[in-house]
């Protein structure tokens, strides 16, 4: 007798899905990209300013968190894992154990998945108006 073998998760389009009642994605994998792109940043940007640092990150590193956020429908401990691995960059350019570095114009990561959200939405609700 043969028994049927089943997963626990299956990469689909860059996410990990996981097995749940609901749709639900493992950002463990969006992490580790991001702190893979940061490392290498970071290791080599030893001559740049903060903010300079700051622009390369969010041009470079931030899309790996963000890829998709539209879609997702977000719950505290996947926003609060997302933004702890966005913080921790964050403290680690300007050298602050704390999320202190607000004063530069960097917005919440959790904000910018809602603005995202928010913009997808609106303008797919307009898309259907409009058939």
């Amino acid at each position: 007798m043969v028994l049927p073998c089943f997963v626990d998760e299956v990469k689909y389009l860059g996410w990990y899905v996981v097995t749940a009642k609901c749709f639900k994605i493992r950002t463990h994998q969006m992490c580790v990209k991001f702190f893979q792109s940061f490392n290498s940043i970071y290791a080599r940007s030893s001559h740049f300013t903060e903010p300079v640092i700051q622009h390369l990150v969010n041009a470079n590193c931030k899309p790996h968190l963000l890829y998709g956020s539209e879609v997702i429908a977000w719950n505290s401990s996947e926003l609060s894992n997302i933004a702890y691995t966005f913080n921790s960059a964050m403290r680690r350019i300007y050298h602050v154990s704390l999320t202190e570095y607000h004063y530069t114009g960097q917005s919440d990561i959790s904000h910018d998945i809602v603005h995202r959200r928010h913009q997808f939405l609106s303008k797919y609700s307009a898309i259907i108006m409009y058939r």
